[in-house]
């Protein structure tokens, strides 16, 4: 029989207190900014993530400065896990020195610094880490489940949410794809497949029945918002995450029960959604209102039914006994799961799985298959890469003779353009891995991947030496983790920092000292100063990008506005913040352009070129500059480099 009670603990007002108050420093931190940078965006805007990494900063270093922080002794384990994230964090500044773009480096040390914050001061403010993980994990998961209710909000009610159009407004033909809030259809898909195994978690484990109902309750919405993305990689992360929770946690059978309890409601609401079309489509007309109210009723009656049907699972393994042939001693688990590894393995053979697997690899080299233009269950079924296949080809065939160091951070988009088997606009690799091989090097990739595995052993042993409900919940931990590196290797969710800072409080949370007794405050002046010294060097590496493109972002709003000279003032306050990027000197070349100082205008496109020399678009301005001044070479000359360096695009078609 499945037990959920925990190990007796000492209770006394002063140990509620403390208890009450790491509870809400967790819920401030985990909650508010997961749920935060999910609303706005996933976080993606350098300006919303730099302001979140500030507040963060601010806090580690006003803690640290007052013996605040850390509030107990760190393990060896989280200085291991640590140094090397900060080691990575330092090779990605010292790889902007060797970068094809100082600029789009500083971005991104400006992105891993935020990062590094979170999990500096997530680790901080633990004093338990039995009750740091259960804190963590619910707050995770009360912020996911809210982002699925305001997406599917938006979808059954659309004339409520007209923000929830954006996306499609500039990306023609994705209606039909559930992004908002993040933004981004893979990238809301991933956060939810994060979310399951924590919700699956505190189904089966939290102490009351009505938390573990209406966390079982909550699983068919976030499901249905997971269908609605029509992601693949989505349900993919979702499958490895609810398979390495069910792997890891002990006692199955109530788990499994809870489990299929759950998708049963899910596939009720899937069917449901599938038979109206103008919910799966995106519309926003009468009919898509109509089916939406229709499709509600339907979401609160199964929500109701796996509730009540949660509520009996968890009395019958409070107060039931499992038959006997449901009792499994691990020397029969062991066979069990053998036998069904072998049986799987022969049926596959029996049924062509080798062909299978060759046709689809085949089929997910070629960047487009029809189903991809189906917002509809047919989707599910193309194994097509959607280009990813060539986006991870060109970042590991530009890796030749920068293997260490890499072209460096943030400049993939500079890879793509010139070595580009067809005209598209991409940014990312699509795969953290791939991608920080190609920009930071091996040395980057093997500092990532360090970091990673650390973090996920972390999970693991915590699982293996917890009992009872804890262990449940480190199950649900190593599952949210298993996800976000399964959706990391497939997308560019390391750019949508609600996701990163998800995983990365988690493992704060796993990584958290054991429990601490007394006031635990046994910070030493080295780690203080430490802290200090990081606080402030990641601050300014956060704060000059941002100014930065605030001020450009000023300027190109006071060239709408019509007045010239503040958009003078602003683009070169721009380029006094940072003197060598290439996106104020082009911003001060247009505004200078706009005035006729054609002259200066080109002195200063010249200087873009000279942050990023394989950026196409700085030499085209250059081509166009140098045509004004009366200068046709060296306008063809700059036109051709230009071309050359972006020869799939349109805008070089004869």
């Amino acid at each position: 029989m499945e037990s959920v009670v925990s190990r007796p603990a000492a209770w006394s007002p002063g140990s509620l207190r403390r208890l009450d108050l790491d509870a809400v420093r967790t819920w401030a931190l985990a909650g508010t900014v997961v749920l935060y940078l999910a609303v706005d965006g996933g976080g993606y805007d350098l300006v919303v993530r730099s302001q979140v990494a500030i507040v963060v900063w601010w806090v580690v270093l006003i803690g640290a400065a007052w013996g605040l922080l850390p509030a107990a002794r760190w393990t060896r384990m989280a200085w291991a896990t640590v140094a090397v994230f900060g080691g990575f964090v330092a090779w990605t500044g010292l790889a902007a020195t060797w970068s094809q773009s100082s600029e789009l480096s500083l971005d991104e040390l400006s992105r891993v610094a935020c990062y590094f914050g979170l999990l500096l001061l997530g680790i901080s403010i633990h004093r338990d880490r039995e009750q740091a993980v259960k804190h963590t994990i619910h707050a995770v998961a009360a912020a996911v489940v809210l982002v699925a209710c305001l997406a599917l909000a938006s979808r059954l009610r659309p004339d409520m949410f007209p923000a929830a159009h954006q996306t499609a407004s500039f990306l023609p033909g994705t209606e039909g794809r559930l992004g908002w809030p993040l933004n981004y259809w893979n990238a809301l898909a991933a956060l939810l497949a994060l979310g399951l195994p924590l919700l699956l978690a505190i189904a089966t484990s939290a102490r009351t029945l009505r938390a573990q109902a209406a966390s079982a309750a909550a699983i068919p919405i976030v499901t249905l918002c997971s269908y609605l993305t029509f992601s693949r990689g989505g349900a993919l992360a979702a499958g490895a995450a609810l398979l390495a929770f069910l792997v890891v946690s002990p006692e199955r059978v109530g788990k499994l029960a809870t489990a299929l309890v759950a998708a049963a409601g899910s596939a009720a609401l899937i069917l449901a959604a599938v038979h109206r079309g103008a919910i799966e489509q995106g519309l926003t007309n009468s009919a898509a209102r109509h089916q939406g109210n229709a499709l509600l009723v339907s979401v609160v009656i199964v929500c109701a039914g796996v509730a009540l049907a949660q509520t009996g699972v968890g009395l019958a393994v409070r107060h039931g006994t499992p038959p006997r042939w449901l009792t499994f001693t691990p020397g029969r688990a062991r066979a069990l799961v053998l036998g069904a590894v072998a049986g799987c393995l022969v049926v596959a053979l029996l049924a062509g799985g080798p062909a299978r697997i060759s046709h689809a690899w085949q089929d997910f080299k070629h960047p487009t298959a029809p189903a991809l233009d189906q917002d509809t269950i047919a989707r599910f079924g193309t194994a097509s890469g959607n280009g990813r296949y060539d986006y991870w080809k060109v970042a590991i065939d530009a890796t030749g003779g920068h293997l260490l160091g890499g072209s460096g951070p943030g400049t993939y988009q500079l890879l793509w353009a010139p070595r580009a088997p067809y005209f598209s606009y991409v940014q990312n690799a699509h795969s953290l891995y791939v991608e920080t091989l190609a920009e930071t090097g091996l040395v980057g990739v093997v500092l990532l991947v360090a970091f990673f595995v650390l973090v996920l052993g972390a999970a693991v042993r915590l699982s293996i030496r917890s009992q009872y409900e804890a262990r449940v919940r480190a199950a649900g931990v190593i599952g949210a983790m298993v996800a976000f590196c399964v959706s990391a290797a497939s997308d560019w969710i390391w750019q949508v920092p609600a996701l990163p800072a998800a995983f990365l409080l988690l493992a704060a949370a796993v990584l958290a000292p054991p429990r601490v007794v007394g006031s635990g405050r046994a910070a030493s002046m080295p780690l203080r100063l430490g802290a200090i010294a990081a606080a402030i060097a990641c601050l300014v590496a956060i704060a000059v990008p941002m100014a930065t493109v605030s001020s450009v972002r000023e300027s190109q709003a006071a060239v709408v506005k019509g007045d010239p000279a503040q958009a003078l003032a602003d683009a070169r306050a721009a380029v006094s913040l940072e003197p060598g990027a290439a996106s104020p000197q082009i911003q001060l070349a247009l505004v200078l352009e706009l005035q006729g100082n054609v002259p200066a205008a080109l002195a200063a496109a010249h200087r873009a070129t000279l942050d990023e020399p394989n950026n196409w678009s700085g030499w085209l301005i250059v081509s166009r500059l140098e045509a004004e001044a009366g200068r046709p070479s060296a306008s063809l000359a700059a036109y051709r480099r230009s071309r050359g360096l972006n020869p799939r695009s349109p805008l070089f078609k004869q």
